[in-house]
This record gives C-alpha cells, structure tokens and sequence, in this order.
C-alpha cells in the first residue's frame, strides 16, 4: 500500500472563521467573538468554498481523459471540478455530522459550491445555518425516472475489468468492473463490485473463480478481450452470500476476495491513460469515500467504456430495472455501458459509488446512470457489509502544528490531515507525556487535548500518525512542538453570504441580502462604485442589507458586501445576479373584448424597452372581397428577408416608463385577431428583458364599413381567409423615438 505524501493543501483555509479554540469550556460547543470553543478533541466544521487555482497541482495530476471527460461532459476545468469536490466532500460530512448530533438532516444538494442541506422540521434549522448553509424545511425534489428503462450491465485498482467462466470448460464468460480496493476483516484484500456480476438470472451466485482481464485500452463493443485473452491471470474468489441483488433487495454490491498472490490492492481508480490507453496510466488516489449530492459533479471509470462524467440529479431514488429488479442508489448522467457495471465513480478523489445500470446504448446519446453508494443514505456497501469490508484508501501524514496552548484547562495541539475527513483519526505520541487521540473534522483539522498543563517555554518531542479504518494510514511524521501560554485568540469570524447565491435572477429589484460574519461588525452592499444599503452584524453574527434603492435591471451584475471589523476588513462577492425587467402588457384591447375596427392598441413595458407588435387573424369576408391592409413604410419594414409577414403602418409612441400606443392607419375588417407584443431591452440579458404578452380579440364593425371599392385595387390578395399583420415599432427611452426593425416571434425566456 502506498503511503506517498499528498502533493496539495486541502483547498485555500479561510483567512478568519471559526476555530478550535484550546481550553475546556463546560456544556459543549460556545460561540464567543466568532471563535467556536469545544470540550471535544473534535474541531467545530463549516461548510467551506474552495478556490479552483488552489487545485491546480492535483489537477496536473489528473489523468488526461479524466480530465478530458470533465472538460467535454461537465463544461469546467478540472481545477474547478477538484474545488466543488472539496465543497461537496465537506457538506456531506458535514450534514453526517448534524445527523449524528440528532438534528433532523434529509438532504444535501449543491449548485457548483452554494449548499443546501434540507432538515426535518423549524426547529433543526439554527443548527444547520450554524455551519454556514442555505436551509430549507422538507425533502429535496426527487426525479421521476419510471419513463426510463435501466438495465444491468453484466457483459483490480477500481475500474479494472474482470471475468467469472459460464462453465468449467471457459467456454463463455460474464464480465464485469471492479469498485474499489479494500479490505477484509483480517486485513487481506477485498474488492467491491456491483451485486449482479456475480449472480446469474435466478439470482443463484457463481461458483467462480474470478480473472483479471488484461487490457491496453476500454474494450468498447469488441470481443477481442474473450478470444484472444480470456481466462486470463487468475484474481481471487466470489465472497458467498455477498452479492445482492434482485427484486426488492435495493442493493446492488458484491465482494471479491483477492486470493492469487501476484495482486496486492492499491486505493486507486484505472486511469486508462489518458481515457483511450492502458488503465495503468494516470490513475486516481482514493483519499476517502463521499455521501452523494445533489448536483455534485461525478466520473465513472469502467472496463467497456473508460472515462465519462455527469452531474447528480438525485442522491437516493428507488429506480426499477427492466428485468425487475428494484436498485435505490444515486442517479447521475453519466454514459455507462454494458460490462462498466461494477466500476468505480467517484468525485474528485472521493469514493462515491459503482456502476449499477443505465438506459444508455451508447455513449452518443443522453441518458442517466445509477449508482450503488459507497456511503450515506439508506442504502449503502458501508452499512450492507459492516466490518466485512473496509474501503481502501491513501492516508496524507498529519501536519502538526509548532506550538501547543496552554490554558487554565490543560494544552492543546491542533494540526491537520490533507484530503481527511470524518472518518479520520490520529494518534499523537508526546514523549514523556503520553498517547493521545483526536477524530478529524470535515475540514481535514483535529486539535489533541492534553489534560495537564505543559511546561511553559518547553519543547516536546511527539511523533503523529493518521488513520482511516483499521488497515490504512499514514507514515509517522516525528516533530517537535514548543509550549506557550495563553488561550487561542478569537479571530474576526469570516464573512459569508447565504442569499441570494451565483447567477440567481429575481423580479424583485430590491432583494434582501443575508449572511452571517462578526457580531458588532459593520457591513456595506454596493455594485461597482454605487452603495445600496448597510446594516450592523447582530449579536447572533447574522446580518441582512436590504437595498435602499433599485438595483441594475435588465442585466448581468456582481454584487459586493464589505465588512469592516476594526482594523479587519474583508469582502465577499456574488456574481452574476439579475433582475428581470417587468413584462410587458397588452392593456387594450382586453383579452377576449370585441372593438371597433379603428381600434387603438395600448400596453406596458419598461424604460427603454423595444416593444414589436405582431397581429394574425382571421376575416370575415369572403374571399373574393380583398382585405384591408396598411402600406409599409421605411422606418418600419421588416429587414429580415425571412419573416413571412407584411409590414404594418401607424403611429406607434413610447413614453420614458416603457408605457407604449399603436394606432394603425387603416381600420381592422370584421374578423378574430391574435396581437402579441414582445419587449426587449438593447444590449440587454435576454434572459432578463425579454418577454411577450397576447391577446385575442374581436373586430365587429366591418373595418372599411365593407366598401372594397378602388381603395384596395393596389392592395395584395391573399387568396385565403387567414391573414398575418406585422407592426414592428422600436420604443425608444428619448421621447418621440424614432422606429428601428426588430425580429417577430423571438425566443423568449423567463426564469
């Protein structure tokens, strides 16, 4: 097992926030001037957001078609995909740990870094606000996927492949991905796999044995693998009684035990060099398991098809394959095919899950792919196998800090473990002193409490291991640390805003703002140069700003809050906001009125809005009578030689409140009309200014009073009863604007 020294910290460590602080405090946890003092060993954890140029070392490390797959399947860079993870990685431990302090937690879901965890009723939401979260009261929306149809993919580093004979002749073969590397209760080495790899259709399991499949890229839809290789090196045995898998069972996991003594299991993930090459090359470490999240970002490795990745739309769902069989697990797009099943998905370097099924037939199309978790949920490998199996994974020596607290209530020696989390712990061995224990928090921090008091101004000796489990760790990292006195210093607690969050858009241009940071501390929202509202962080550390004036409309904006604490000073920015412009309005005619022909069409809009008219209807005169049609002028001709519609004369106005007129030169004939009007706003988000209204309506009076004399010889003949109308009228903010050609029956959307 490799112990090799992990090459990044875990992510930027916010510059102020809450810490361990180093003396005993009776009755739990006490917040005090932003620091966070515990009786625990274990450090209070928030949710954290990472900077993505902070991961740009273990990025380099990634393998190229992982990396590949992230960019194609995701839309970010590996550095960012690497960040999200450590935010997910964080909030799932951190939601595990609110569980287990008996708040009512049902869920976690993530939006790139913004959390949400979702609680069981009012009185659990302090306590998930407390660790810096966006709460909501209820369960998170589940997805509706009976419309799909699953199917299993049954054709040593997790995502190798492997095959059990048909018979005992190798005249045919089942094969299957391998999970993840881990352990059996003596410590020998056990692989997970899917459940249905290793249980024929009457769920009776194989007899085995098990082989390698030696490979020097994905098998894609070749049989080469079976002909030219097939058995192959052997690789171990079926567990019996392991695999699980059928109707109503909800799991799909499987034990291998790895009994061929040329193979020793690794906490890694076939990196298929590059996605198409040897899975040898640039494999991915497993520095420990992830509960799934909504919207966390994850990549499958598999024998078939290598390297895909995906986003998680729902955490637990009880899925049905077309065989019958019922699988709860997470579900998340990324392209799985047969013989993947079994193999190993994980987020960033965090073991989530393996393949289980999907309705892909190939990886062109869109799909989804479902997941048998690692961890959290109702159903799980950690919870199905107990002390049957253990995962795997590489353990980073523990940093130690050079100086130890003393206090009235003894010494504390904090430190941390890179990529740790809270099934972390490490042993700390103070010569002299004695032997001491600390769990990790979600953050990867631990803090040893002595209870003597040390020596003041004396350096000691200690030696630090980490561990995960009882067969992964750490090398021991020796050290010395010094004694000083006094309690930790409370630091200025770190600025945070909980809403609105990224790229939120709201009608309302003057949304409240809310965060936590310093009690006491002043707080300022501006945009660009222009301040809109302060307010003074309260004694709880919450705060809201809620804007004394409008903010920008109609556009992109990032919005800044500054608190000022003293001398300390920091900012936090959300971007990409917007507000929606009003929608425009048809006021008259009213939707279903019968008018006059010389109608007069009024409606609402915005300041500086363009607002286009566009009228279809039917008439009711015969055919042979010709209709009534405006000529067109310049100003307002159509310039788009593709709309098939005819250019419409009248007076169109525009006031500077967006408010809009149109009187058309020649009265409407008898008939039923539709008129839409469409509003956008120049160099405007479409998102945020565009919008179109209807009306229909009725003409009763004739129109031309029904003479269709001279006045129409120069006017076309449709030859149909069916006629479209189009007045495109650009309001302009300057009032008495002038008219500009705008395009008809534009895509419009409105979140």
């Amino acid at each position: 097992m490799s112990n090799s020294v992990y090459r990044f910290r875990r992510g930027a460590k916010r510059a102020a926030g809450f810490v361990a602080a180093a003396s005993l405090v009776g009755g739990g946890v006490v917040a005090t001037a932003g620091a966070a003092y515990a009786d625990e060993d274990t450090p209070a954890a928030t949710i954290e957001t990472f900077n993505a140029e902070d991961f740009s070392a273990q990025a380099a490390e990634l393998p190229g078609g992982l990396k590949d797959a992230i960019q194609r399947d995701l839309g970010i860079s590996a550095e960012q995909y690497l960040a999200n993870a450590e935010t997910a990685k964080v909030a799932a431990d951190v939601a595990a740990t609110l569980s287990a302090d008996g708040v009512g937690v049902e869920g976690v879901s993530i939006d790139g870094q913004d959390v949400t965890i979702y609680v069981s009723a009012e009185a659990d939401v302090d306590a998930a606000l407390a660790v810096g979260a966006n709460v909501e009261v209820g369960k998170p929306e589940s997805g509706d996927y009976s419309d799909y149809e699953f199917e299993a993919k049954a054709d040593h580093k997790g995502g190798y492949g492997y095959a059990i004979p048909t018979d005992e002749t190798y005249t045919g073969a089942y094969r299957c991905s391998v999970g993840f590397s881990g352990f059996a209760p003596n410590g020998d080495d056990r692989f997970l796999t899917a459940g249905h790899c290793g249980l024929d259709k009457s769920y009776t399991e194989f007899e085995g044995p098990v082989h390698h499949i030696d490979l020097d890229e994905p098998i894609w839809d070749t049989d080469e693998w079976f002909f030219e290789d097939f058995p192959g090196p052997g690789l171990g045995e079926l567990v019996s009684g392991t695999f699980k898998f059928g109707v109503d069972v909800h799991h799909d996991g499987g034990l291998i035990d790895v009994t061929e003594g040329d193979w020793e299991g690794v906490p890694q993930v076939a990196g298929w060099g590059g996605g198409s090459g040897n899975p040898d090359a640039d494999s991915v470490t497993v520095y420990d398991s992830i509960d799934a999240v909504v919207g966390a970002q994850a990549c499958k490795s598999g024998a078939t098809s290598g390297w895909s990745c995906g986003e998680i739309s729902d955490a637990e769902v009880t899925v049905e394959f077309t065989t019958g069989e019922t699988i709860t697990g997470f579900v998340f797009d990324a392209c799985m095919l047969g013989g993947d099943s079994g193999g190993s998905i994980v987020v960033g370097n965090y073991a989530l899950g393996v393949n289980s099924g999907s309705n892909f037939d190939d990886c062109d199309d869109d799909g989804f792919g479902i997941g048998y978790a690692v961890s959290g949920g109702d159903y799980n490998a950690t919870d199905l196998y107990g002390a049957e199996w253990e995962l795997n994974v590489e353990v980073n020596v523990p940093s130690v800090d050079d100086e130890a607290l003393v206090g009235e209530s003894g010494t504390v020696l904090s430190g941390s473990v890179e990529a740790a989390g809270v099934n972390h712990t490490v042993d700390v061995t103070v010569e002299g002193v004695g032997d001491f224990e600390a769990t990790v928090d979600a953050d990867g921090d631990f803090a040893v409490t002595i209870d003597e008091q040390l020596e003041v101004g004396t350096e000691y000796t200690y030696v630090a291991q980490a561990f995960y489990g009882n067969y992964s760790s750490s090398a021991e990292a020796p050290g010395t640390f010094t004694v000083v006195e006094g309690e930790p210093e409370p630091e200025v607690a770190e600025l945070e805003i909980t809403s609105p969050s990224d790229g939120q858009t709201t009608s309302n241009a003057r949304p409240p703002f809310e965060g936590t940071g310093e009690p006491g501390a002043e707080v300022t929202l501006s945009v660009g140069d222009d301040e809109f509202g302060a307010a003074t962080i309260t004694d709880e550390g919450a705060w809201e700003i809620k804007p004394d004036s409008d903010l920008p409309r109609g556009e992109r904006f990032d919005a800044t809050v500054t608190q000022v604490a003293g001398e300390d000073v920091q900012t936090a920015t959300v971007s990409d906001l917007g507000i929606r412009l009003p929608e425009v309005t048809i006021t008259a005619p009213e939707d279903g009125a019968e008018v006059s022909g010389d109608v007069v069409f009024e409606g609402t809009s915005f300041p500086g809005a363009e607002v286009g008219l566009y009228l279809e209807g039917e008439i009711s005169a015969s055919d042979d009578a010709a209709p009534a049609l405006g000529a067109a002028s310049d100003e307002f001709a159509a310039t788009d030689e593709d709309e098939d519609y005819t250019a419409w004369e009248g007076d169109f106005e525009i006031d500077e409140d967006g408010n809009w007129s149109f009187t058309p030169d020649e009265a409407l004939e008898d008939g039923e009309y539709t008129l839409t009007a469409m509003a956008v706003l120049p160099d405007g988000d479409a998102e945020l200014s565009e919008s179109e209204a209807s009306v229909t309506f009725t003409v009763t009076t004739g129109g031309n009073g029904g003479d269709n004399g001279d006045d129409d010889e120069d006017l076309p003949d449709t030859g149909s009863s069916s006629l479209p109308m189009i007045l495109i009228g650009v309001g302009l903010l300057a009032a008495g604007g002038g008219a500009l050609a705008l395009r008809a029956r534009r895509n419009t959307s409105n979140v």
